[in-house]
Formats: C-alpha cells, structure tokens, sequence
C-alpha cells in the first residue's frame, strides 16, 4: 500500500526521494511517490484556496505528468451532494487540433444530465472537454463524457457517455473505439469534505493516450478544472484561481474577461512540465499597461528577450470581444511600446503573447 501523506508535507519532500519512487497508478488520487520531476511524475500546475461557494465541497489541486506515452491529470477535490450530480470538469487545449477559438462561447455538450452542458467563454482554444458526475453521497456511481469541440461548436455538440465506476478509485478504461479517449482510463475517489480530499490526494484522476490525443514531446498543452454544479453552473472553484471570486460564476462565465490577475488555464510543456502563470511570465516580459485607469489613452509596453520572436498583442472588451489587434508579427529583442488611443470608457483585457508565453492584464477606460 502506497503511504499517503497531506499536501503541506508533500512539498517538503525531496524530488530525488520522488525520483526513487513508482510511476503514476489510476486510482483517483496522488501520492508523495508520485509527485516530481521527470517522465511518469505529477506536477502541481495550481491551486484553490479561496472561500467555496459549495460549503465543505470543491476543488483543491490540479496536477500534470506525463510517461512515454501518456497524459495524467489530477484535480484534488470532493465533489458529491447529498441529493444532486454535481461533478468536475477539465478542458483541454492540444497542438495539431483546432477547436473554439479563445474568447469564444461554447454551445455546450447536448447532454442534459452532464456538467459539459454549461456553456463558458475560455481564454485558451478549447479542444476537449472531459467529466466526471458523482451520484449522491449515497450512491456509488460516478458517470464519464467528453466532448470533441475539434468537430465543431454548433449545438447540440456530442456528448460522448464513457460509462460509469464507482467511487473507490476503480479505474474505468474508455468505451470509445477511436478518437480521443481511445483506451483512456478515468478514476474518481470520494472524500466527505474537500479539506478531507486534500488530506488524502483523493478526487478525478485522467489517463489519456498522448497518441491518440497527437502530443508529442515538446507539445504545449492548455488546461483548466472546475468544479460545477448539478444543472451547469460553475461554483466559485476553479483551477486557475479566480483571487478574490467567492460566489458561483453562472452557467456562462466568461473566462477570456476574468479580472483575476492570473491565468484562466495552466500550461504544460510534454518533457519540460508545468510554465510559469501569468503574474510570472509578465514579470519576466516587463509587461506594463499604464496608466491604469486611464483617460481614453494608456500606453502598453514590454520586452522581448532571446532574439526575434513571435509576438501577438490584442485588446478584448469586457464581453471577450476582440477590439483592437496591436500587432502579430515577428519582433526583435529589446523593449517595445505601443500607444492605445481613443478606446471608449469601459474594462479592457490587453494580452501578450511572445514566443509562447502568454499573459493579460485589465485595463479600465474612465
């Protein structure tokens, strides 16, 4: 039996201690041998530690690894009610796929007993959506879908059922004969409260064939969790933290205008692991919108290291809309500046992405 250790002690583990360790087993919840640097070990890629809207319920952790040839996600959370099918969900962004667009709303799986049929706003290309629905705290029964978002975004978009196991960690293997859950395994282990879950590791844990997803060594993947409930409404719990969010965000949230100051999705790099958020990847872009508020005009500046680079910088309005492509072109290394004129009063999202590295800031226009 593999030791289980709470969350606070696991960071105080050593990784050559993790090296030394087994590899990733499904079974609905991670453990301090699985926890590291390297091929087959988990990565944090966020946490929650905000006030839940769901008393006692919600998210804790988000972690990512990767063996050979699989994908690992793991959201540390509890997710039953007493009399509801609450559940969580994870959307995913993979190269060499195209689905919705960021700043776009999705339609929503058709299912109308799945937690995919919400319909949010991302901030990253969404791909995949997968779920996980947990029968009342009484019943044993967890429920699997995923939807494709590659194969469009007209409603109703598919909602594939997977199947059901139970709650004790019994990984199920997808029924699915091709695509992208193509011999994917899910696993869910209850906990009464999520402080019990995070004691214990214990919530969703997703096997996916990186094959059959195509990501390679090198691959930049996108993603987000989010605890949501029975009907499709999003809690307060999602991973990346919305700071400062304590109320439910509503069936149709949207995560491409979020005033939080970090990221609406983790990044992973397949071989490298978990990028810097947001807050991090501007600091090291020198990433500046002043003044902030500003009176009609602000002025945006960064810098780009490491010769030339790609570099895309956008102004969004409050609705994820796009109202000002700045520049998408190949730039230089050293410090850029653009001047932002005439924008109407209103809140803004200004984003940068250079070489790969991704962050926003909100403006507002008074």
């Amino acid at each position: 039996m593999k030791k289980l250790f709470t969350l606070a002690t696991l960071g105080l583990l050593s990784s050559l201690a993790f090296e030394a360790q087994a590899q990733i087993t499904v079974d609905g919840k991670v453990t301090a041998a699985e926890i590291g640097t390297g091929t087959g070990k988990y990565q944090l890629a966020g946490t929650y530690t905000g006030t839940h809207s769901v008393a006692t319920k919600g998210l804790q952790s988000l972690y990512i690894g990767t063996s050979a040839t699989k994908l690992y996600i793991m959201v540390v959370g509890s997710a039953e009610s007493a009399t509801d099918y609450p559940g969580i969900v994870v959307y995913l962004n993979v190269p060499n796929k195209t689905g919705v667009a960021a700043g776009t709303q999705l339609k929503g799986g058709v299912a109308g007993d799945s937690p995919l049929k919400h319909t949010p706003t991302m901030d990253m290309e969404t791909d995949y959506g997968f779920r996980a629905t947990t029968s009342p705290s009484a019943s044993a029964d967890v429920y699997y879908s995923y939807v494709d978002y590659t194969n469009g975004n007209t409603a109703p978009v598919p909602d594939t059922y997977q199947g059901s196991s139970t709650k004790t960690g019994a990984p199920l293997t997808a029924s699915a004969t091709s695509g992208p859950v193509l011999g994917a395994k899910f696993a869910y282990l209850s906990s009464a409260t999520v402080t019990a879950a995070a004691t214990a590791g214990s919530g969703l844990e997703m096997e996916l064939d990186m094959t059959a997803l195509g990501i390679t060594t090198g691959s930049r993947i996108n993603l987000m969790a989010a605890y949501v409930k029975d009907g499709g409404v999003f809690s307060s719990d999602v991973i990346p933290q919305i700071v400062g969010q304590t109320a439910d965000l509503g069936s149709s949230p949207n995560f491409a205008a979020t005033t939080s100051p970090g990221s609406q999705n983790a990044t992973y790099v397949v071989g490298t692991g978990v990028l810097a958020g947001r807050n991090q990847v501007a600091q090291a872009l020198n990433f500046q919108v002043y003044p902030n508020p500003a009176k009609a005009n602000t002025t945006v500046a960064y810098n780009v290291q490491g010769g030339l680079q790609d570099v895309s910088l956008a102004v969004y309005n409050s609705m994820g809309q796009l109202v000002r492509s700045v520049a998408a072109e190949k730039q230089t290394a050293g410090d850029h500046e653009y001047k932002l004129a005439n924008l109407s009063a209103g809140a803004y999202l200004v984003k940068l992405e250079v070489g790969g590295q991704l962050t926003s800031r909100k403006v507002v226009v008074e």
